[in-house]
This record gives structure tokens, C-alpha cells and sequence, in this order.
């Protein structure tokens, strides 16, 4: 009992002397507490300032801006293209036919002449056979008729001195009328057989023509069998397999000349209104490198709302056939602001500095710009074209009026040959 009375006792005695420690004047701080506590205090009023606080030492917001100059400026406009080629060719095998060998490889290039695959049809051969059968069978019937035109040529040589000496022994009276008749009856059938040669010729002539025509497509064919490149191509795709049995007019392969490769786009009407008649750049953006290109058509029709465009491509891109690739329409340049596109708010709204504060513009777009990977507007004030300062801190809640501290470099823009896109 008496211990529990100790133990309570300690326990009051150490909470009424916190108690006196706690609400007892504290010292005056040592000269460099004082010094710390400023120093405190001036980083969080520059914070303050930083970010715009109204508890903070400063109520002008710091900014970053820059200052432009209307300038000369080149909008482009992007677009998807189809790639394709003006001149490509898909061989096919003419008949029912294996494969035997095959001579080159997707995406090798192969020059006109270079042999591609051989190819064994027994249908072709016998067809082959046979045309050059009748080849050989016409050109024999012309001789044997030009030879036995020759021996009617002579019969009537016969015919007609017979006929002629039947007259002269009928005028002396050392003939009869029917010795006479006869001779004539000769000599007309002899002229009838020598003059039906010609036409029988012709005939002849025609029918050696249709069989080497069929002895040519029949060739035509038993070359496919082995087929070689119509022109310096790339390889562009094999259909077949070595030892594969083919129905007739199977793909084989198709062979695409890369110098004839053009991308078919189409343009909007506002946009073809700005080009027509002009000498319109363009470029390919493949992996990021740029491929300047001619184009090479602008349709004079316009189909749902757009016109169809055309542009060669250089034989090194790098692209396939049908393959979606993105251009670059370069459009005539327009005086014009070039600012970052952050800088624009609600869709045609910036801000400027002036005077050391935040004052709204409303601008028209007239296009963009790609600037070091980065979409710059083209704008237009209805001002008298005097550089601005244009605010470039993205803000979230500009307010015309702020107050404002430019902070950092200005950057000016310049009339420089960059690329971007067109509204």
C-alpha cells in the first residue's frame, strides 16, 4: 500500500513539471536560427512568385515567351498515300504444269532477260508438236501445188497449140466441127485449172499463216515454261513451290519496276484550290527520313469533296507495293506568325505580353508547321503586322490582365524552309 502511494506520487510530480516546462517563455533565438529562418522564408516567397501565389512575395507570375515576326511561311499538308507502280507484270503458267525449279528469291532484283523459274507441262510439248506439224504440212501442200501448177501450165501450152492447129486444118477443110469442138473444150479446160491456182493459192497462203500463228502462241506457251524477267525488276512476290502441280493460269510471281513506283493520294478542295497551276513540292516521311517527291498528276475532277493526286516516288524508298505511307504536301508560303502550337488555346485564342501582362488575341490558323519534331502554328492578326511576344508557359487558367515576369530566352522565329501541316 505504501508503495503504491510512492509510484502515484512520482507520477504527479513529473506532469506538473512538464507542464511548467511547456508554458514557460521561451528565449529570444540565436543570431543564427535568425539568419536560417529567413533564409526560409525568401526560397518560399520566390516559390511563391514562381507559381503565382497570392501569399507569395511578388503577384507577377513568371513566364516563359517568345518574339516573332511576320514572315514568310511554307504551311504543308499531310497525307496518307497508297504506294503502286505503272508498270508491274504477274506471270502465269499457261497450261497444267509442275514446278521444277525456281531461280530467285522474293525481293531480289533481276534484270530483263534473267531466267526465273522452269516450269514441265507434257500438254504444251504435244501442242507444241503438233503446230509444228501443221507448219510443215501447209508449207508442203504450196510446194506440191506450185509444182503441179507448172505441169498445168504446160498442159495448157498443149491445149492451146492443139486448139490452134484444129483451126487452121478446119479453115483448110482437113477437120471436122466436132475435132474442133473438142480441142476448144480442152484449151477452156485447161485455162479454168490454171486460172483457180490463184485463188487456191491464197487459200493455201491463209491456212500456213493460222498455223504458225498457232505454232507461235504455242511456242509462247512452251516459253512460259521457263520464264524470264520482261524487264529490270524487284521480285516482288512468289506464289509457287518447287514441286507443285499448277492449274492452269496460276500466279507464278510478280516482278515490279521500282523506277515507275508512284503513291495515289487525294487532296481536299481547299487544298487543291491553293495548288492548282503551281509547282507543288512534296515529300515521304519513311522512319523518319524525308524523301522529296515530284507530283506528277493533279485529277481535274473532284470526287466526294476531294481531287486525286499523284506523285512519283524515287526507285530507293524503301516501301512496298500497296503499302499506306504518310506525304508531305508542300503549299505556296503566306505572311504569317509562327508560333509553337501550345501556345494557342481554345482553337484560335493566344495570349501576348504587353506591358507586363497577359493580354487574349483571337488568330486565324492559316496552317502548321513541323518544327524540330514539333507542330508550330501559322497565324494571322488583324493588326498592322508589328512583332508580338507571344506566351509560350502552357498555362491552365490564363486570365487576361495577369501580371507577368518573362523568365528565360525568347526564341524568334524565322522564315526558315521547315515543313508541318496545312488546315
Amino acid at each position: 500500500m505504501k508503495k503504491q502511494s510512492i509510484l502515484v506520487g512520482a507520477i504527479l510530480v513529473i506532469g506538473v513539471g512538464g507542464y511548467l516546462l511547456m508554458s514557460h517563455p521561451v528565449a529570444s533565438e540565436s543570431g543564427a536560427q535568425q539568419r536560417g529562418n529567413a533564409a526560409m522564408n525568401m526560397r518560399a516567397g520566390l516559390a511563391g512568385s514562381r507559381w503565382g501565389r497570392s501569399n507569395a512575395s511578388s503577384n507577377a507570375l513568371q513566364i516563359e515567351a517568345i518574339d516573332v515576326e511576320l514572315t514568310d511561311n511554307a504551311p504543308t499538308t499531310p497525307m496518307l498515300a497508297q504506294v503502286d507502280a505503272k508498270r508491274q507484270e504477274t506471270l502465269t503458267v499457261p497450261a497444267e504444269a509442275r514446278v521444277i525449279d525456281i531461280q530467285v528469291q522474293a525481293g531480289q532484283f533481276v534484270s530483263a532477260g534473267d531466267a526465273l523459274m522452269t516450269l514441265s507441262a507434257d500438254s504444251i510439248d504435244w501442242t507444241l508438236r503438233q503446230q509444228q506439224a501443221s507448219v510443215a504440212q501447209q508449207e508442203a501442200a504450196i510446194r506440191i501445188a506450185d509444182r503441179q501448177h507448172e505441169v498445168d501450165l504446160a498442159a495448157l501450152a498443149n491445149a492451146r497449140a492443139s486448139y490452134q492447129r484444129e483451126v487452121a486444118l478446119n479453115n483448110q477443110g482437113y477437120s471436122n466441127a466436132a475435132s474442133l469442138q473438142t480441142a476448144e473444150e480442152a484449151l477452156r479446160s485447161a485455162e479454168l485449172t490454171v486460172d483457180i491456182y490463184d485463188d487456191e493459192a491464197v487459200q493455201r497462203q491463209a491456212d500456213l499463216e493460222q498455223a504458225r500463228i498457232a505454232l507461235e502462241q504455242a511456242q509462247a506457251d512452251a516459253d512460259d515454261l521457263q520464264p524470264m524477267a520482261p524487264f529490270d525488276a524487284e521480285v516482288v512476290g512468289i506464289n509457287v513451290a518447287t514441286g507443285a502441280r499448277l492449274a492452269a493460269d496460276t500466279n507464278l510471281m510478280t516482278l515490279v519496276d521500282r523506277s515507275s513506283l508512284y503513291a495515289r493520294t487525294q487532296v481536299p478542295l481547299s487544298v487543291y484550290r491553293r495548288i492548282r497551276g503551281q509547282a507543288i513540292e512534296a515529300e515521304a516521311i519513311i522512319d523518319d527520313t524525308h524523301y522529296p517527291l515530284t507530283v506528277t498528276s493533279l485529277a481535274a475532277s473532284a470526287e466526294t469533296g476531294a481531287v486525286a493526286l499523284e506523285v512519283a516516288l524515287p526507285a530507293n524508298i524503301p516501301v512496298l507495293i500497296n503499302e499506306t505511307i504518310e506525304l508531305q504536301l508542300k503549299l505556296p508560303t503566306v505572311a504569317s506568325y509562327a508560333v509553337p502550337q501550345d501556345a494557342i488555346y481554345q482553337s484560335d485564342r493566344l495570349y501576348r505580353i504587353v506591358d507586363g501582362a497577359l493580354s487574349v488575341t483571337t488568330v486565324n490558323i492559316l496552317g502548321y508547321q513541323q518544327r524540330d519534331g514539333e507542330q508550330w502554328a501559322l497565324i494571322s492578326l488583324d493588326e498592322s503586322g508589328e512583332p508580338i511576344t507571344v506566351l509560350t508557359t502552357r498555362l491552365s487558367q490564363p486570365t487576361n490582365g495577369t501580371p507577368v515576369t518573362r523568365v528565360g530566352n525568347g526564341q524568334q522565329n524565322a522564315a526558315a524552309d521547315v515543313t508541318g501541316d496545312a488546315s
